[in-house]
């Protein structure tokens, strides 16, 4: 199972935990790999403070993992570009990350890795007579090159070739949290005005696309891709190699299709968590290998709706981040639309104050304030009583 951009923050949000424990109950998959952003920027870490920022992160961390640690199926998991924005380094993270059970990948920081986050599974056959299939964790970092992100560096692409030929080239699939500006090749440039066409932004600025005929597997496609620069090596490392059928990725939390460039699948997961935004029923990916021929594996992508029953504990806040942008330069359309909502309702409500009831839109408004109030302070204590029910009960 790929999980990606759970982005939660020490505010566990109650209906990731039971998103995600819906999911593992429901699948029981043998691995579970996550591929970065497992915290959120916005996070009330206390940066100025070294100590409790640390505190602050250890807490989400412990609390977020209590759901995977509940069903004691092995983990491994790399970074994305906002966990380290939380003000504490991979390496730190790392070592929290290495005192729970069920994590497998952190126990040796010094094991030839070029960072916490690099690092390579092999998976044996079931006879244990060799390896089958291995998996390779890159950590994307959270630099950026001209609006778009640097993605792995030479040290890395240098490790992956020497971890590849030492394993005599097994069959390999790569997961990281930003994906390679080559997945554009899935996608058509249109005009702007086309159906469905949707603007993408770095280097991209100004254009418009929709997916080709090279998408295989196609669930969501809700945001086009924030890539790593196009100057970064890394798929052609990949591709000269020979080893990697496979590149899987998170990070626009709104797309779940797949397709093949050239030989290598690229393909996301959508974001799982609830604390950020993301599709309304958000989503995990699962992988299916045969042994035998590994390179024909099988993939399908499970959402709330499918092993989750319980109705959603904060629908307005979700029903907020469901329809808000996915990055900076979606915001002026958002925006956009927003105040042409609300231009709406005045006018409607203008209308009504004039012709129809000054008292009925006095109580109209009065009774949707105190409503909204009594929502949140409900909705807060409740989803606070949850959480800490669920952390609680689950370490």
């Amino acid at each position: 199972m790929q999980i990606s951009d759970l982005q939660d923050t020490r505010l566990t949000a109650v209906d990731t935990l039971r998103f995600i424990d819906g999911a593992l109950s429901a699948e029981k998959p043998d691995l579970i790999i996550l591929t970065g952003d497992q915290l959120d920027v916005v996070g009330l870490w206390n940066k100025g403070n070294k100590e409790k920022n640390l505190q602050n992160v250890r807490k989400a961390i412990i609390n977020l993992f209590s759901v995977f640690e509940k069903h004691g199926i092995p983990y491994a998991l790399t970074f994305g570009n906002h966990d380290t924005e939380t003000g504490v380094d991979a390496s730190a993270q790392a070592e929290i990350y290495s005192t729970l059970k069920s994590c497998i990948c952190f126990d040796d920081l010094n094991d030839g890795r070029p960072d916490a986050g690099t690092f390579n599974i092999p998976v044996y056959s079931s006879d244990g007579s060799g390896i089958a299939l291995n998996f390779f964790m890159l950590d994307c970092h959270n630099s950026k090159t001209g609006g778009e992100y640097d993605g792995p560096n030479e040290e890395q692409l240098k490790w992956f070739k020497n971890i590849s030929e030492s394993l005599e080239n097994v069959p390999s699939m790569v997961f990281q949290h930003i994906p390679p500006g080559e997945i554009y090749e899935l996608m058509t440039e249109f005009d702007k005005r086309t159906k469905n066409a949707l603007p993408a932004f770095g280097s991209r600025k100004g254009k418009y696309y929709k997916l080709n005929e090279k998408v295989t597997f196609c669930e969501y496609y809700g945001e086009t891709p924030s890539v790593i620069s196009d100057t970064n090596r890394e798929f052609e490392t990949m591709k000269e190699q020979g080893n990697v059928f496979g590149i899987f990725f998170g990070h626009d939390h709104y797309n779940g299709f797949a397709g093949n460039v050239r030989g290598i699948d690229l393909g996301y997961c959508p974001g799982a968590g609830y604390n950020t935004y993301g599709l309304k029923n958000r989503a995990v990916r699962i992988f299916e290998f045969d042994e035998n021929n590994v390179k024909k594996y099988s993939t399908r992508i499970v959402d709330y709706s499918d092993c989750c029953k319980k109705n959603e504990t904060a629908p307005i806040k979700n029903f907020l981040y469901c329809h808000s942008p996915s990055c900076t330069g979606m915001a002026g359309r958002f925006a956009v639309k927003c105040l042409a909502i609300i231009a709406a309702v005045i006018i409607a409500l203008t209308l009504l104050d004039n012709y129809v009831s000054h008292i009925l839109v006095s109580t109209f408004l009065t009774g949707l304030t105190v409503g909204l109030i009594a929502y949140g302070i409900v909705s807060i204590t409740y989803n606070a009583i949850l959480r800490r029910k669920l952390t609680q009960k689950r370490r």
